[in-house]
């Protein structure tokens, strides 16, 4: 903490406004597992249906980060973040008037999708640009705000849908989006040296203290470089096998418990439980991957959620489900944060926009086959037995990938190479 009369340094603001933006942006997003069983009851839709455009959302989600990176790297937050709030809010807003399979697809699945793809990303960006020392603390933290959301607004969803209907619920999601993200966004700087400032912990840093520091990396890839090393191609597959099974879980856990006999109450509050789960898992990792490494966090992350995932086929009493969702959600989030954390370690971070926004396009694969792959196996079998089985089987692997997995040597030059 800073001594009376010192300035705060502004890594510190980005931290705090990254928190806020995406406790907005993501709680409305998992909000979605909330309206799943309202949708399909009020619209006469089945489950598949209404989960495809979730893995709608997921492939415009993954398929953009990548456009979303280079426009950070080139332009800065500001731009991609008012396009991720103006086009989210228009989405949301536009639900309310849903009467079409293709109108939810375009509304949700192509607009609320497409416009989150330019808020997670650069944000967790611009975190790891800010932050030489204690990278994987700040990103836990920055990042906290995708488990309070769903922690905070799952529920607050459910409560409006009680109160109100879906519909006008999801105006008011529309309007948290415009009141309380757009102002704060305009506080959000690309680089320290636009304020004046190093990254923190630089200065402070010896020579050795860098080279051995598991949050710095002295050689900058370019993307071509880094789509030319194992390492990238294990972490786009771990990311992959990641989302799948988070995303089955994020969009039917609601359905599920409700099938079993959990009230709609505590069958939202299950989704939020998950992000409660997922803030501790941030913050407690994300402070413990610097010391322990990020492989070995990796691994700890995807152990418990496949543990978590059998565990679930089981749960019947609303206990189980408890504990289902936070430890589930402790290693979601741990995962979570890896992911910005391991690409500026491995990659550097002059490119991290673009490399990390082409990790992300794991995103696609995995989180639309994850939901849709639920909802066909429910609607065909009657149970979510056998979707659990299979998201207990990619954990498993993607741990495999934890355990393979290490740092490129020193980039290879390429000729003529962009980025």
């Amino acid at each position: 903490m800073p001594k009376l009369g010192e300035r705060i340094f502004y890594g510190w603001v980005i931290v705090g406004v990254g928190f806020i933006i995406l406790l907005v942006g993501s709680g409305c997003l998992y909000s979605y597992g909330v309206f799943l069983t309202e949708l399909c009851t009020d619209l006469g839709w089945s489950r598949a249906m209404v989960s495809g455009a979730f893995s709608l959302l997921m492939i415009c989600l993954g398929g953009f980060s990548f456009v979303a990176g280079r426009l950070n790297d080139r332009y800065g937050p500001r731009l991609a973040l008012m396009i991720s709030i103006v086009v989210m809010s228009a989405g949301y807003a536009l639900m309310a008037t849903v009467a079409a399979p293709w109108q939810l697809y375009a509304f949700y699945g192509l607009m609320a999708g497409g416009g989150y793809s330019f808020c997670y990303l650069p944000i967790a960006s611009i975190a790891s640009r800010w932050f030489v020392a204690k990278r994987g603390v700040v990103l836990g933290v920055t990042t906290a705000g995708v488990g309070v959301g769903a922690l905070v607004i799952a529920p607050f969803a459910q409560a409006l849908i009680s109160e109100f209907d879906w519909r006008i619920s999801y105006l008011i999601l529309a309007g948290l989006l415009v009141i309380i993200a757009l102002p704060l966004s305009r506080l959000m700087r690309l680089e320290p040296c636009e304020k004046g400032l190093h990254p923190y912990g630089l200065e402070k840093m010896t020579a050795g203290q860098r080279n051995n520091s598991p949050s710095s990396n002295t050689m900058d890839f370019t993307l071509k470089q880094a789509l030319r090393t194992k390492a990238f191609w294990l972490l786009f597959a771990m990311h992959m096998f990641f989302i799948l099974p988070l995303q089955m879980v994020m969009v039917h856990l609601k359905a599920y418990a409700a099938d079993v006999g959990i009230a709609p109450m505590i069958a939202a509050t299950l989704i939020g439980l998950v992000g409660g789960g997922s803030v501790l898992g941030r913050v407690i990792m994300g402070r413990l991957s610097d010391k322990i490494g990020r492989k070995a966090s990796f691994f700890i992350a995807y152990l418990l959620l496949a543990m978590m995932m059998l565990w679930l086929i089981k749960a019947r009493q609303p206990w189980q489900f408890y504990l289902f969702s936070v430890v589930f959600g402790f290693g979601y989030g741990n995962c979570d944060i890896l992911f910005p954390a391991i690409t500026g370690d491995y990659f550097g971070t002059k490119f991290h926009g673009s490399i990390f926004g082409m990790v992300s396009l794991a995103i696609a694969p995995g989180g639309a086959i994850g939901p849709l792959l639920a909802g066909y196996i429910f609607d065909t079998t009657g149970s979510y037995d056998i979707a659990i089985i299979v998201g207990t089987v990619v954990l498993v692997v993607a741990a495999g990938c934890s355990l393979i997995i290490k740092a490129p040597g020193t980039p290879k030059p390429i000729y003529s190479d962009a980025r």
